[in-house]
């Protein structure tokens, strides 16, 4: 009975695992490089510019729209030099891939602190408008 049990334990696990890989393939359909963006310490009253890239990595196209998430007053969603979507959903092809830009302005009001900005990238089916997949890049900075 003890190895019937142990057997039993066993399969069970093989196939939570086998359906977690499944379900996972689903995912992972944009690779985004950098997913921090860290702007460093820059003075205040300069301005820089950083980005991330977006890439379909799905052998199907999907529509991608890139929104604010988090906006502090330092920085800035710059269009262009984006080349992703910004004011509605627009297809990536697969193994094509796009660019978010932030302009990072440190003011002295912020001086000292450590700043968050965030860019969400959401993809969705074209044809049911189903998510896909949505991720958070994060864009860090301070001003001295």
């Amino acid at each position: 009975m003890r190895n019937a049990t142990r057997t039993l334990v066993l399969a069970l696990l093989f196939a939570a695992v086998a359906v977690g890989g499944a379900s996972s393939a689903t995912q992972g359909v944009l690779h985004v490089n950098p997913q921090t963006v860290n702007f460093g310490t820059k003075p205040v009253g300069s301005s820089t510019f950083k980005g991330a890239t977006i890439k379909n990595t799905s052998s199907s196209p999907v529509n991608l729209i890139v929104t604010i998430a988090r906006e502090p007053d330092d920085f800035g969603f710059v269009v262009p030099p984006t080349t992703c979507p910004v004011f509605e959903p627009a297809p990536l092809a697969p193994g094509e891939s796009c660019d978010a830009v932030m302009r990072f302005s440190p003011s002295e009001f912020f001086a000292g602190q450590d700043q968050l900005a965030q860019l969400q990238a959401q993809a969705t089916d074209p044809t049911t408008g189903a998510v896909l997949e949505t991720v958070l890049i994060d864009f860090t900075g301070r001003g001295k």
